[in-house]
């Protein structure tokens, strides 16, 4: 009857989408290399951390001397731009996140909710016909490679040396009173404001719009796309859908509350364990201090580069992935290794809008 005829197409889908979020986590963690090496690559600090180790071998030679006034200046401006690009690391690296992880939500479920409807499609014509009709896995395969080929070369190789320059100019902005060599110290709202400054740059998050603050660094400009006429049909269809949902108010939602959780989850999980909470043996000290915990500029930077490893780099352990593991795709008994977002609730409202209205 039509209850259960409807009751199994809506369970066929929910299945297919369970089967995108598995082919996006594996995507996801495919890209994981690449995304770290192309920032990395914007935001090398080698040369800095080498010409420093020369100006303290050069300063021991010369005991003190004339030159000593100079390395020290020169040190200084080493120091501030290990600074500001590792901020800027750190910050990339979130929006690239979000980039990568939002967009192959989008590009897997407009693939998967395709695929499907093609094949039911060509169910109804076989029995109308009596006659088998071409599997399309191999030609959503194919086309699956191109649309992510074409729309990640984009990403890796134009925007986000785009997206690093903005972001430094902005985190440069933020931090050109901070002076790391002067023995400048930091709070915990020093390094939220930072953030939250930067943020406001990147994300024009005071102009309350509906539009993605990202996706200039995703969607190529009209002369890049005019290059894409000769893919296939079903390659061409996914980039033009893929592009008019960046533009969409749900992507822009997704996108908002994603960059909101990983902050939030950055701060909370990871900097914020740098300044502990005061024992009542340290109020006395608090007070003093108007009441915040402070830490050297040094030992923050350095400690916010490891971060970025930790927090979007590093999987989490079996152990962990287990613990949580709740067989939530109903297909295996153990996860895939995830990417680092799990942060980012599998069933977070505003990405399942976005995978929602994509498969369909």
């Amino acid at each position: 009857n039509n209850q259960s005829t409807a009751a199994s197409a809506q369970f066929l889908r929910s299945s297919r989408m369970d089967r995108c979020r598995l082919e996006a986590s594996r995507a996801m963690m495919d890209f994981l290399p690449t995304l770290k090496k192309a920032i990395i690559k914007e935001t090398d600090i080698t040369a800095e951390m080498e010409e420093l180790k020369s100006s303290r071998a050069q300063k021991k030679e010369n005991g003190g001397g004339e030159q000593s006034g100079n390395i020290r200046l020169r040190e200084g401006e080493l120091w501030n731009s290990i600074k500001n690009k590792s901020i800027t690391r750190l910050m990339t690296t979130i929006y690239a996140h979000t980039i990568v992880f939002l967009v192959l939500t989008v590009q897997v479920n407009l693939l998967g909710g395709r695929l499907l409807r093609e094949e039911q499609q060509e169910e109804s014509q076989e029995e109308q016909a009596s006659s088998p009709s071409s599997d399309g896995s191999d030609r959503y395969r194919s086309s699956h490679k191109t649309v992510l080929a074409k729309t990640y070369h984009h990403v890796f190789s134009t925007g986000i040396p785009a997206l690093v320059e903005a972001v430094g100019k902005a985190t440069d902005d933020v931090l050109q009173n901070w002076d790391v060599l002067g023995g400048d110290d930091v709070s915990l709202d020093d390094v939220s404001s930072w953030m939250e400054t930067v943020r406001d740059s990147i994300e024009k998050r005071q102009q309350k719009g509906i539009s993605s603050a990202l996706v200039q660094f995703i969607i190529p400009d009209g002369a890049e796309q005019s290059n894409e006429e000769s893919m296939d049909e079903l390659a061409r269809y996914i980039l033009d859908e893929t592009y008019d949902l960046l533009e969409s108010p749900t992507y822009a939602h997704a996108e908002r509350m994603c960059l909101n959780i990983t902050f939030t989850h950055l701060r909370v999980d990871g900097y914020a364990k740098l300044f502990p909470p005061p024992t009542i043996n340290d109020m006395r000290e608090e007070e003093e201090n108007d009441g915040e915990e402070r830490k050297p500029l040094a030992k923050v930077i350095t400690h916010l580069q490891k971060q970025t490893v930790a927090t979007f780099y590093k999987p989490p352990s079996h152990e962990e992935e287990m613990k949580d593991w709740e067989g939530v795709f109903r297909m295996m008994e153990e996860p895939l290794p995830s990417a680092p977002n799990v942060y980012i609730p599998k069933f977070f409202d505003a990405v399942t809008e976005l995978s929602d209205i994509s498969f369909n």
